[in-house]
């Protein structure tokens, strides 16, 4: 079935701050990101835990979308990456549960062909930019709930797969160097 993002979710711009090397918030920016979505662990932008900044704390399966930039992608906030707020280069989607899991949401949204419709949506200056009626018009094709989860598992497993393997990659560069080295010295 065919679906507008804005009959499902719920959009809302992210925080713009200035962040500082200190404080209790994370501040998440796009170069947190990989381009699938999974967190970088070292974060270096932090906000103050004030009035202002709680009020935008993400939730659960809120879903951040990079809509600013020459890098569009969306990510899935979990409670385990800790208090964080979503900076302004980021749309927040708030996708109702009873309609869609954040997880199928992210997956839909990070495939090439939707990636490639949103640059071609924000070409055309300088520094490429989704505007918010774009998004809430984005359409896509909606599954039953138990084939989204099948999807969400799947995009686990893949992501899973892409990790063990940048680490395989790694641990051959390392053996190869180390190997090189005892030969020349």
């Amino acid at each position: 079935m065919e679906v507008k993002l804005k009959n499902i979710a719920h959009i809302q711009f992210g925080y713009y701050a200035q962040p500082s090397k200190s404080g209790s918030i994370k501040y998440l920016q796009a170069k947190h990101f990989k381009d699938l979505g999974q967190l970088v662990g070292n974060n270096d932008a932090f906000l103050e835990d004030d009035e202002k900044t709680n009020s935008n704390l993400l939730e659960e399966g809120d879903v951040l979308f990079a809509a600013k930039g020459f890098r569009f992608f969306a990510a899935l906030y979990k409670a385990e990456f800790g208090k964080a707020v979503a900076s302004s280069i980021f749309f927040i989607i708030k996708p109702n549960p009873q309609k869609i899991i954040p997880g199928y949401l992210v997956s839909v949204l990070n495939l090439p062909k939707n990636l490639l419709h949103f640059q071609q949506s924000g070409a055309g200056s300088s520094i490429p930019s989704i505007r918010k009626n774009e998004l809430l018009d984005f359409t896509f094709n909606l599954i039953p709930i138990a084939q989204q989860h099948k999807i969400v598992a799947l995009q686990e497993l893949y992501i899973k797969d892409l990790e063990l393997t940048e680490n395989l990659i790694k641990k051959k560069q390392l053996l190869f160097q180390t190997a090189l080295s005892k030969i020349i010295k």
